[in-house]
């Protein structure tokens, strides 16, 4: 399997669409199953993070979307510092291009159970080789306990939290959270999730980096 990665400029190099196959599936997931209340147009999932800076790692099937997981820089306004600051009590919010923000991390429900969990554990990893490539020292993100715990905490990954678990809008809790990128971290997902072979891809065009 292949986590692509995809912006707004290197979109050109995959077949068909997958920002807006995956602005369908963040729909399906967050508005029709989870009830957001966040903007939408004709089916699609979106809001102010997704524009020119924005990172998409992207899982395909047949040319859709079934998982993604976003990246933003943090030297420009974001998630975390705008919408739930009042969740980051440990620590000043960050500003700096060594940290990125993480979020929008969605799975196709109707994914079968292994193929679901061997998707996120791609994820992570190539949201770790994405950052070790250039040169990000950190994530930051906000997630309910569980998926902390699921995606991240069960896969190798240790958080360091930001502050106390709070509510968001929906009341659901959640916790604001920070994972330090390091060769270390990338060797220790990798033995825990038995994934040895890289998982991240560039596009088909892209001879510099590693092809699809």
């Amino acid at each position: 399997m292949t986590i692509e990665c995809v912006t707004i400029a290197s979109a050109h190099r995959f077949d068909g669409n997958p920002i807006a196959s995956q602005h369908r599936l963040r729909y399906k997931s967050l508005i029709e199953r989870q009830s957001w209340d966040v903007p939408y147009f004709n089916n699609m999932e979106y809001d102010q993070y997704d524009n020119p800076a924005t990172i998409y790692f992207v899982w395909r099937d047949k040319g859709e979307v079934k998982a993604v997981a976003r990246l933003y820089p943090t030297t420009k306004p974001y998630m975390l510092k705008d919408v739930f600051p009042h969740l980051v009590s440990f620590t000043d919010l960050p500003s700096e291009q060594s940290t990125w923000e993480g979020s929008r991390f969605c799975i196709d429900k109707n994914l079968p159970v292994e193929l679901r969990s061997r998707v996120i554990k791609e994820l992570v990893i190539a949201y770790i080789e994405y950052c070790l490539a250039h040169k990000i020292s950190s994530i930051i993100g906000l997630m309910v306990p569980p998926y902390w715990k699921s995606v991240f905490i069960n896969n190798g990954c240790e958080i360091e939290w930001l502050g106390e678990t709070g509510l968001a809008g929906d009341g659901k809790k959640v916790r604001a959270g920070k994972l330090e990128i390091n060769p270390e971290l990338l060797e220790n997902v990798k033995n825990q999730t038995g994934i040895s072979e890289k998982v991240l891809c560039y596009g088909k065009q892209d001879i510099l980096l590693q092809a699809c």
